[in-house]
């Protein structure tokens, strides 16, 4: 391991809503619109920027951006082609081998929804699902043993395979705090407030190459 000075500038993430005056005078709904719209935005937004973040601004340096460099890279075009092509699955496993030959071993995998479903929905020419699960039951979603995390912060046609607890780690410099005003627009003769929720976070990528960033492109033909 080679020991180099870097910098993870702490960055502010806000996400904000607009309400009637009216609910400062009600705490239960006061108390559903923070916990389950704000800070559910704000967990949305807190994942974007990690995985996508551009560094600049008030914006966190991602982990896929095009700013960040030294993550590895795979297209699914470069996968096998006989004695069939390879699917998406085969290309997140092997993506994940490039994270192991990193000496990193990938402990989760990050993808839209419509790439896992396309995953997930895949069947052999006897119409039986490739990948493991009950249908009535449900099941963690895997694949290839690692975590499944779906999530629309991730553009669609991409997935990133790595090495989550080792090679990046993210200080939570502030947790979120809430404030109210109604100091906004025309917000006050409108009786509205606006509802601001703020975290500082900084994010370090230390082993980029314990990631591989994937391209869903096109099949191996």
């Amino acid at each position: 391991l080679a020991f180099v000075g870097e910098q993870a500038p702490v960055r502010t993430l806000a996400h904000w809503e607009a309400a009637h005056r009216n609910v400062l005078a009600d705490e239960p709904q006061l108390r559903s619109i923070i916990d389950n719209e704000l800070l559910y935005g704000l967990r949305l937004h807190e994942d974007a920027q990690i995985i996508t973040g551009d560094g600049t601004g008030e914006n966190l340096l991602g982990i896929t951006s095009t700013n960040a460099t030294g993550v590895q890279t795979y297209n699914w075009s470069a996968g096998a082609v006989l004695p069939v092509p390879d699917t998406k699955a085969d290309a997140i496993r092997r993506a994940a081998t490039l994270s192991f030959l990193a000496y990193y071993e990938p402990t989760g995998v990050v993808m839209h929804p419509n790439d896992w479903e396309d995953i997930e929905l895949t069947k052999d020419s006897n119409g039986q699902y490739l990948v493991a699960i009950s249908v009535a039951l449900g099941g963690e979603p895997r694949v290839w043993r690692i975590p499944v995390v779906e999530t629309p912060a991730i553009a669609e046609g991409t997935a990133l395979v790595g090495a989550f607890g080792t090679g990046a780690q993210l200080y939570d410099r502030e947790q979120a705090n809430i404030r109210v005003s109604e100091q906004h627009s025309d917000f006050f003769v409108r009786n509205a407030i606006v509802i601001l929720a703020e975290q500082r976070l900084a994010l370090a990528v230390k082993r980029p190459e314990a990631f591989t960033k994937i391209t869903f492109d096109a099949a191996p033909s």
